[in-house]
């Protein structure tokens, strides 16, 4: 077998070492992103610009060994360790991690490539590997969001990985070289022209504008803020109206439920509120309606069977800390929204 393809010690001392640090930082990375989101004041999503931080250990894996497979390794081995230190996207975060790697290995599969280190081809890595967790966390768990909401997203997370997998990681690669850590592949004659070096910030930049733009589009057409004490009960009705908790007091009921979500779980307990059915009851559906949607203040919503809700009194709107959510006994986590802002007949 060739030996530039298969895998040395210092190789894989290189894929350990980067997967352990990239594993052990992504929990924490998360925490950092869930801080972003309470400054900026937005529910999800702008933690995502610290996104291409999961992927720079893949990147620098592939850069430094210069061997294929070394990313899809090295994504694997990552997703494994965030999972054996507690993570709480459970094994999810191993099938994100390996896509991670793989794509980049994908990107970077030419050999020359990877040794000259071209700033394009790095960025593109980055960028579409950072991007792929807000697809693959969207085919997981997140199917009522807004695609405007996850294009988004994965346009924010793609200029971090932009930045961070393209543009920091060959720096970081430089410094090493220069400290003597790496043997230096790429002739001075060879390295690129600062127009073309930069260009990596320049797009970024594009996108984070864009994302800017994006993120106005969607507060202001989309999002709700949360802690309203109505709820519009809209759609193929004889009678919209605004729904509010303490015009129901004789029909408040207590249900015994328990929340058992793909990554969430509640165990069993008593909630309080008005059954759903009831209030769906009082908009007088019409005899065309099949379904009801459930939205929250994000854009979030779920979609109940008509004819199984108005038989069912254990799915239940409750109101607690100035806040509406759904009860939905015997349902996904998934059907569990909360911030209810709207509920559509349809």
């Amino acid at each position: 077998m060739n030996g530039k393809y298969h895998f040395s010690t210092k190789d894989m001392v290189t894929i350990a070492l980067l997967s352990a640090l990239g594993g052990g930082l992504s929990t924490y990375i998360g925490y950092l992103g869930n801080l972003i989101n309470r400054i900026v004041g937005v529910p999800f999503g702008a933690g995502q610009f610290m996104a291409g931080l999961h992927v720079i250990w893949i990147v620098l894996a592939v850069g430094i060994t210069k061997k294929k497979g070394v990313g899809t390794t090295t994504g694997l081995l990552k997703g494994m360790v965030e999972l054996f230190l507690g993570g709480t996207h459970g094994v999810v975060i191993v099938v994100v991690s390996l896509i991670q790697g793989l794509l980049i290995d994908a990107v970077l599969f030419n050999d020359k490539t990877k040794e000259k280190r071209n700033i394009v081809p790095y960025s593109i890595a980055g960028g579409v590997s950072a991007a792929s967790n807000v697809f693959v966390f969207q085919a997981f768990f997140f199917s009522g969001v807004p695609l405007i909401l996850i294009m988004m997203l994965g346009m924010l997370a793609f200029g971090s990985g932009i930045l961070f997998g393209g543009y920091i990681s060959l720096q970081m690669m430089e410094s090493l070289e220069q400290g003597g850590l790496m043997h230096r592949t790429v002739d001075k004659e060879d390295k690129q022209p600062v127009h073309v070096k930069y260009a990596s910030i320049i797009v970024t930049v594009i996108f984070l504008v864009a994302f800017t733009v994006g993120g106005v589009y969607y507060f202001n057409n989309v999002y709700v803020s949360p802690g309203a004490e109505e709820i519009l009960v809209t759609g193929d009705v004889n009678n919209e109206y605004v729904f509010v908790y303490n015009d129901f007091p004789e029909h408040e009921t207590v249900v015994s439920a328990e929340l058992v979500g793909s990554v969430t779980h509640v165990p069993e307990k008593n909630y309080t509120g008005i059954p759903l059915n009831l209030i769906i009851k009082h908009a007088e559906p019409r005899n065309e309606s099949i379904s009801i949607e459930v939205v929250a203040t994000d854009g979030y919503s779920a979609v109940f069977d008509l004819n199984s809700i108005m038989y069912d009194g254990n799915v239940i709107i409750s109101y607690e800390d100035d806040r509406y959510m759904i009860v939905a006994d015997g349902y996904d986590g998934a059907y569990w929204v909360k911030d209810i802002h709207e509920i559509r007949i349809e």
